[in-house]
């Protein structure tokens, strides 16, 4: 009897697999046939890396400027007390102690400035089961929307709710919100080209497409 049920119970449960593998395959040739554009981009550590460097330095270009110019102020500041001097010790003292923290500080925002997060491959893996950087993220542009399926699922976006898609020299950097976005390699198009899509994206997102 309990050989039966479980019979009955690998017999479901593979019909529910195949139930479920035939579903993703009809999504999948839905999505091949109404999109205009798909896009195939294997990840790799450094493409990761490489986004968070654009991030800090182009999309996030105000604070990093910002930082850059504070630096230079205290520095200047530290540097022109310092060789002003006192006249008597303990003055001196106080000024190489407070002058020298100016430059410290200044000096401090300036390599903050440059410091950008690089990809944790533990971290990934504790967030996600998996180290997101060997994903291979798959795009499908159509008409009214991009939707992007990888191994943790499936995003899709109309392309007003994008925050903005930024163009660079190989690749294209769509962010959803101003803190998340994904990367689209320029020669990874398996339909369509990447020269035409540069012309859709760019009149789809209107404002929100920057060049870098």
């Amino acid at each position: 009897m309990e050989k039966t049920k479980k019979r009955k119970t690998k017999a479901k449960e593979s019909k529910e697999n195949i139930e479920a593998k035939l579903s993703e395959e009809r999504l999948i040739n839905a999505l091949n046939e109404e999109s205009l554009f798909i896009n195939a981009t294997h990840l790799n550590e450094k493409m990761v890396n490489d986004f968070y460097k654009f991030y800090r330095r182009k999309v996030k270009r105000a604070d990093f400027w910002s930082l850059l110019l504070c630096g230079f102020v205290l520095v200047a500041i530290g540097i022109n007390f310092l060789l002003e001097g006192e006249d008597y010790f303990f003055g001196l003292i106080c000024n190489i102690i407070i002058n020298a923290f100016l430059i410290f500080l200044g000096v401090y925002l300036w390599v903050y400035a440059f410091k950008y997060q690089k990809f944790n491959k533990k971290e990934s893996k504790k967030i996600y089961d998996d180290d997101i950087s060997t994903f291979t993220n798959y795009y499908y542009f159509n008409d009214e929307r991009v939707i992007i399926k990888n191994k943790v699922g499936t995003t899709e976006r109309t392309y007003e709710c994008l925050e903005a898609v930024y163009d660079t020299k190989n690749f294209y950097y769509i962010l959803l919100t101003k803190d998340s976005g994904y990367i689209i390699k320029k020669d990874s198009f398996t339909k369509g080209d990447e020269k035409n899509f540069n012309n859709f994206i760019k009149g789809k997102m209107g404002k929100g497409f920057k060049k870098r």
